[in-house]
C-alpha cells in the first residue's frame, strides 16, 4: 500500500511561471536531472517507471523516429490504447520538433483513413491489436513508414551505446537550435467529435501546453507528487492535456489505464494512494453504480474533476456524502483544455458552475453579432482568449479564421455570469432550438431531470413539429429497479415526470415527446450522442 502524500510541499509558482523549460522533453529533462528516481508512470501491467528511465525510453524512441526520416514539423500517428509507450512517444516528436497525431482506435478503417489521409503522417506506429488496422491503412495510403509502437526494445538492441549518446547529443542540439529559430511549434493534432460535420485537426502547440499546465498546476493548486489516474483516451485532450502532462511539468505521477474500468479504478484509487481524477459524467455514474464504491477508501483524494459534458449534480451530491470535493472544469480541444477554475469550497454551494477563469484565461460573452453582453444571468455566447488557444486547423486556415478572430475564439457555447460573477454553462450553441418563438436550452431541462432519482442519464433535443417549429424530445434511462416494469408503469412514469419539470419549467421548456433508453448512444469519449438521438427520431417518423 502505498502512503499518503504529505501536502505541505508547494511547487514555486513563480519559479514555474517564469523559468520554467517550454517543452515536454525539457520538463522530463529537468525532474530526470534532479530526481531521476522519482516515480512517474505505473503502466497497464503494474510495471513502474521513474524519471531518468521515462527519458532514456523516450530517448531511444526518439533516436528510432529519427532513423525512420521523422524531422521537424512531421507528423507520427499512432494507433494505440492508453499506454507508456505513448508517453515516450510525445516527448520523442517534443525532442523532434514533430508532430504527435494519437489516432482514435474505437474507429473503423474507412474513418482511420480520413485522419490518416489528412494528417499525412510520416510513420504510423501501432500497438499489437491494430496490426491489422494498420495493414489496411498502409496498403490504402502506401506513403508512410509502418512499425510497432513498442519498438524501444528491439531498436535499443542493435545499437552501441557509443552511437547512441552520440546520435541524442545531436538531436538534442537540433532541439535547441531549431527552438529558438521556431518559438511556436505544433507538438500535437487532435482530431475533434466531428458532431457537426468531418473532423478537424486542431493543431495543439507547444505554447498552449505549457500555458494549460501553468493554468492547471497554479489555480487548480496541484502540489509536487500528485498521484492521477488517468483512464481518459489519449487521442483526446483530456487524456493529455486535463493532468497528464501538467503533471509532467509538475513532476507528478500518472498510473495509466488502458480504458475506462469503473471497479478497477475504485480499486487503484484505494491501492495508490491516488489524490486526483478526471473523467466525464458518464463514468462518474458508472463508478456509482460500481459494487465497490461503497466500501473503498477515497480518503487521498483531493479532488475529482469533470469535464467533457454538463455534470448533473446528483452526481456532485453523491461524491460530496463520501467526503470527495467534486470540481467541475471547462474547455475545448481548441482551447485550454483546462479554462476556468472551481474553488473546492465552492463545489457544492455554486453546484452547477464551472467558476472563474484562469488568470491566464480571458473570457466573455457576447451576442450573435459580436456584441458583449451584460448583466447578471444573461446568456451569451462563451469566448476565450490566451495563449492556451489552438495554432488552427491542419489544412483549414480559412475555417479557423472563421471560429477565431480578434483574439478570441468562439466556443459555440452559451453561458451566463451570476450576481457574483461565477460562469455556468447553458448548453451549446447549437444544440438550442426555438419553440412557440422562445429560445430553450436543453441543459437547463437535463439539470430538472436528474433531480429526479429515477433518471440515470438524459439528454433533450430539439425536433421539428408542425405546430410550434420546435419541441423538445427527452431521451431517458432510468435506474435499473425503475426500468424492469417500465411497460406497465410507463404512461404513469412520463407523468410523474413532466409534474416535476412543471415546478420548475415554463410550459413551453417542458419536452413534448419523452422516450426511453435502455442506455444512451456515446461517442467515442464517452459523451451522449445527439446527433444520433435525432437522427433515430426522423428514422421512426419515415424522414
Amino acid at each position: 500500500m502505498r502512503q499518503a502524500y504529505n501536502y505541505d510541499f508547494k511547487i514555486d509558482y513563480d519559479f514555474l511561471k517564469n523559468e520554467f523549460p517550454h517543452q515536454v522533453y525539457e520538463w522530463v529533462y529537468y525532474w530526470a536531472q534532479k530526481d531521476p528516481q522519482r516515480l512517474v508512470i505505473v503502466d497497464c501491467d503494474k510495471k513502474e517507471f521513474n524519471y531518468g528511465q521515462l527519458l532514456h525510453l523516450a530517448r531511444v524512441q526518439a533516436v528510432n523516429l529519427y532513423e525512420l526520416g521523422v524531422r521537424p514539423g512531421e507528423r507520427i500517428a499512432t494507433l494505440e490504447m492508453n499506454s507508456l509507450d505513448h508517453f515516450s512517444v510525445i516527448i520523442a516528436a517534443s525532442l523532434l520538433r514533430a508532430v504527435l497525431v494519437p489516432l482514435n482506435w474505437r474507429l473503423k478503417d474507412p474513418e482511420l483513413l480520413y485522419m490518416i489521409n489528412d494528417s499525412k503522417p510520416q510513420v504510423l506506429l501501432y500497438g499489437k491489436k491494430y496490426r491489422q488496422n494498420s495493414e489496411y491503412l498502409k496498403q490504402a495510403v502506401k506513403v508512410f513508414d509502418l512499425e510497432e509502437i513498442s519498438c524501444v526494445e528491439k531498436f535499443e538492441s542493435n545499437i552501441k551505446t557509443e552511437i547512441f549518446n552520440s546520435k541524442i547529443d545531436e538531436l538534442e542540439k537540433q532541439f535547441f537550435d531549431y527552438g529558438r529559430l521556431n518559438p511556436l511549434c505544433p507538438l500535437l493534432i487532435l482530431y475533434t467529435s466531428g458532431t457537426t460535420g468531418f473532423p478537424k485537426g486542431a493543431m495543439i502547440s507547444d505554447l498552449q501546453t505549457k500555458q494549460n499546465a501553468i493554468n492547471t498546476i497554479i489555480d487548480w493548486g496541484l502540489s509536487e507528487g500528485e498521484r492521477y489516474i488517468l483512464s481518459a483516451p489519449l487521442f483526446h485532450t483530456g487524456g493529455w492535456n486535463v493532468l497528464a502532462l501538467p503533471l509532467l511539468m509538475a513532476g507528478g505521477e500518472i498510473i495509466i489505464h488502458e480504458k475506462f474500468d469503473a471497479e478497477a479504478i475504485l480499486n487503484d484509487i484505494e491501492r495508490h494512494k491516488v489524490t486526483l481524477y478526471f473523467g466525464v459524467p458518464t463514468m462518474f455514474i458508472s463508478m456509482m453504480e460500481s459494487m465497490a464504491f461503497s466500501s473503498v477508501n477515497m480518503s487521498s483524494i483531493k479532488f475529482f474533476i469533470s469535464g467533457g459534458a454538463p455534470c448533473p449534480p446528483y452526481i456532485i451530491e453523491t461524491f460530496s456524502r463520501k467526503g470527495v470535493i467534486f470540481r467541475q472544469g471547462f474547455g475545448l480541444t481548441e482551447v485550454g483544455p483546462n479554462c476556468f477554475t472551481l474553488p473546492c469550497e465552492d463545489a457544492v454551494r455554486k453546484i452547477g458552475s464551472v467558476g472563474f477563469p484562469m488568470k491566464a484565461s480571458s473570457a466573455k460573452l457576447i451576442s450573435d453579432d459580436g456584441a458583449e453582453v451584460c448583466g447578471d444571468g444573461v446568456v451569451g455566447e462563451l469566448v476565450l482568449s490566451g495563449d492556451h488557444v489552438c495554432m488552427g486547423y491542419y489544412g483549414r486556415e480559412e475555417e479557423y479564421k472563421k471560429t477565431c478572430s480578434g483574439g478570441f475564439f468562439r466556443t459555440g457555447d452559451y453561458a451566463l455570469r451570476d450576481s457574483d460573477g461565477y460562469y455556468y454553462i447553458v448548453g451549446r450553441k447549437k444544440e438550442m432550438f426555438i419553440s412557440g418563438g422562445e429560445n430553450v436550452y436543453p441543459k437547463e431541462i437535463e439539470d430538472r431531470l436528474t433531480m429526479l432519482p429515477e433518471v440515470l442519464e438524459c439528454a433533450v433535443v430539439g425536433v421539428a413539429d408542425a405546430k410550434w417549429g420546435e419541441v423538445g424530445l427527452a431521451a431517458i434511462t432510468l435506474r435499473g429497479e425503475h426500468f424492469a416494469n417500465l411497460n406497465e408503469v410507463k404512461e404513469s412514469v412520463e407523468n410523474q415526470i413532466r409534474d416535476h419539470l412543471k415546478k420548475y419549467l415554463a410550459s413551453y421548456k417542458i419536452p413534448k415527446k419523452i422516450k426511453f433508453y435502455d442506455s444512451l448512444p456515446k461517442n467515442a469519449v464517452g459523451k451522449i450522442d445527439k446527433k444520433v438521438l435525432k437522427e433515430e427520431y426522423l428514422k421512426e417518423k419515415g424522414n
